[in-house]
């Protein structure tokens, strides 16, 4: 396990740069301190501790002997500087964390943040929809010199790399808070008093801690304080629909008029995709609550399945 940063010399090609050498470099950054080198020249290569995406050695995906993802997607340079490194990286930033804790970042970091990228560079266009999308390739390319700019590229490869970090380091920090939740849902998990809610002490990212608590998918909503009010949001079931949505009278009402529907005084607002609810007090927000599980909703106004929809139109036209 790297304790400090330990000084590497490391090498990548240089011209118009792509995603997968910017973030590996980035990777490697989080636990060296580095001296870069962009070249493809060999005879400076070969004096080179870390050599990726060039030079045809283990780091370097442009030869025929590839290497694949258990599902089938090749490594990029990021892929592989990620497969070697990645795990130090993560014992780097929290060395509290076990082996468990650590597979499971690892992997997290693989699957949401490193492979689409991979998938990209080796050809893959998994970026192709109907809305334009912008991802971490295309804004990476951006970092580029314009064609009728003076800029010198390796600065601009720099600027990248800085970039790039702060994206990893968020992500490795959100998946590290997302770990340290668990407890802290689980607690809240144990307290209900009414199944159907989770009341947390403060905010923390509670879904995936909940979908392991929760075994029998009681809960409905969940409960927490924001900065001067409170909170309730609808849980997702498993086809990542809302399990209840909140009343339909709610919708899109503030303050007065939500007051006044709900006879909660401090209700303050439904969102019009009734997925979420706020009142200034824990008492008001846990009286929406409560209204919110007793409601039922219409059986007319209810979204139709195309099945009970052509059933329907059959039995107007008799």
């Amino acid at each position: 396990m790297y304790t400090e940063k330990e000084f590497k010399k490391v090498g990548t090609h240089d011209g118009r740069f792509h995603a997968d050498e910017v973030i590996a470099t980035a990777i490697l950054k989080e636990i060296f301190e580095v001296e870069l080198t962009r070249t493809r020249n060999e005879d400076i290569l070969s004096k080179i501790d870390i050599v990726y995406d060039v030079g045809g050695g283990e780091l370097d995906h442009h030869g025929n002997n590839k290497v694949y993802r258990e599902d089938g997607t090749p490594y990029a340079a990021c892929g592989l500087i990620w497969n070697k490194f990645g795990k130090e990286v993560i014992k780097f930033k929290d060395p509290k964390l076990d082996e468990n804790e650590v597979e499971s970042v690892f992997s997290y970091i693989d699957r949401n943040f490193i492979e689409g990228v991979d998938a990209l560079d080796n050809g893959i266009w998994i970026d192709k929809t109907d809305i334009p999308l912008v991802h971490m390739s295309s804004i990476i390319s951006g970092f580029n010199p314009l064609w009728n700019s003076d800029k010198d590229e390796n600065e601009a490869f720099n600027e990248a790399v800085e970039f790039s970090g702060a994206i990893l380091r968020n992500t490795l920090n959100q998946r590290f808070s997302v770990l340290k939740s668990k407890e802290q849902v689980v607690r809240a998990f144990k307290k209900r008093k009414n199944p159907q809610l989770l009341v947390l002490d403060r905010y923390c990212p509670y879904s995936e801690a909940l979908r392991e608590a929760d075994e029998k998918r009681e809960v409905l909503f969940v409960i927490y304080p924001r900065k001067d009010s409170y909170a309730m949001q609808s849980v997702r079931g498993e086809n990542s629909q809302d399990k209840k949505k909140l009343p339909k009278e709610w919708a899109g009402l503030r303050d007065e008029e939500l007051a006044s529907v709900t006879g909660v005084s401090d209700a303050v607002f439904c969102h019009t995709g009734r997925f979420i609810a706020v009142a200034q007090s824990l008492e008001g927000i846990m009286k929406l609550a409560e209204l919110a599980v007793n409601y039922k909703e219409d059986e007319e106004s209810k979204p139709k399945g195309i099945f009970e929809l052509i059933k329907n139109m059959f039995k107007k036209t008799k």
